[in-house]
Parts: structure tokens; C-alpha cells; sequence
């Protein structure tokens, strides 16, 4: 019984009285009923293809070095990433590109199109391999490092980098 007085209210208050004049009628133009209309939902993407050599302060490259691409907003003080420490270490560890034996890593990523690409670098095996300084790395993306061949929709096209690294010492 509710739902039926509600609804009659409802009905009664979209009722007008009022006649409509000539400037109360907009004309719109013909739709063509077979035109495709395309919706679209979504974030912005973009592809990050970042490639490098970590090399020591003489010019050797360094295996087994850490590097991870930061995401939008992730704050580093004093070489160390700010936050949650467990919850930091578990990105780090499953976000990390390890180095090879001639210091090379590649990064694949996609995520927010940024201005700036941080990479933070570290040396995470002890004095294996030497002790380095944990450091970060901070790029401009130039629109002429973003390659569009396969932009489209919510894709920006793929942030294309290399580069070189050079460690301190601890």
C-alpha cells in the first residue's frame, strides 16, 4: 500500500500544468539509429619499458643488484622507502629486478601515466659483490621517450628508457 501512495505522489509531482510555448521546445538534430555510439570507463594506462647496466665506481658492472620501479607517490628518505616496513619489504621483493652478470636488468611495467619515473636501486647480498648505497634514479618522461604505436583508448603508449646506473660505496 505504501509503494502505491509513493508512487502516485511520484507521478502527481511530475504532472504539469503548464502548456509548452514555442521557446519551451528545443529542436534536436536527426540521430541516425544505426550510428554506433561508444562508451568508454577506464584509467589512463601506461606501458614502462625500462632498460639498464648498473656498473661500481670503476666502471665494472655489479650482479645481484636490486631495482624497482616506485610507483606514483612512494616517498624515500635516506635511501630507504617510506611506510608500513612490512608491507614496503613484500613490494619490494615482488616488484624487484635483479641484475645480471654483466649489471643488466630490463623493467616491464604498466600502471598511471607519470611526469617522473623513480627508480630505486639496491645492493641487498651484503659484501658479496661489494657494498653499495641504496639510491634512486629520477627521469623525466619526455614525450619523446613515449612511443605511441600501439596508443589507443585508455592506453598512453609504452615510456621507452635506458640507462645507466653508477654506485657509491658504502
Amino acid at each position: 500500500m505504501l509503494v502505491s501512495v509513493m508512487g502516485a505522489l511520484g507521478l502527481s509531482a511530475c504532472h504539469c500544468h503548464k502548456e509548452a510555448t514555442k521557446t519551451d521546445v528545443k529542436e534536436t538534430p536527426e540521430v541516425n539509429p544505426r550510428e554506433e555510439i561508444r562508451l568508454m570507463y577506464g584509467v589512463p594506462t601506461m606501458n614502462f619499458m625500462i632498460r639498464g647496466q648498473v656498473k661500481d665506481a670503476d666502471g665494472r658492472p655489479v650482479k645481484d643488484i636490486r631495482v624497482n620501479m616506485l610507483e606514483r607517490n612512494m616517498e624515500v628518505k635516506d635511501g630507504e622507502l617510506q611506510g608500513d616496513p612490512e608491507r614496503v619489504q613484500q613490494w619490494l621483493d615482488g616488484t624487484a629486478v635483479t641484475t645480471d652478470v654483466e649489471g643488466r636488468f630490463e623493467i616491464n611495467n604498466s600502471g598511471l601515466p607519470q611526469e617522473e619515473v623513480k627508480l630505486m636501486v639496491r645492493d641487498v647480498d651484503g659484501s658479496e659483490n661489494g657494498e653499495y648505497k641504496n639510491q634512486v634514479l629520477e627521469m623525466k618522461v619526455q614525450q619523446s621517450d613515449v612511443d605511441r604505436t600501439n596508443a589507443g583508448g585508455w592506453n598512453q603508449g609504452t615510456f621507452k628508457k635506458e640507462v645507466q646506473v653508477q654506485l657509491e660505496n658504502k
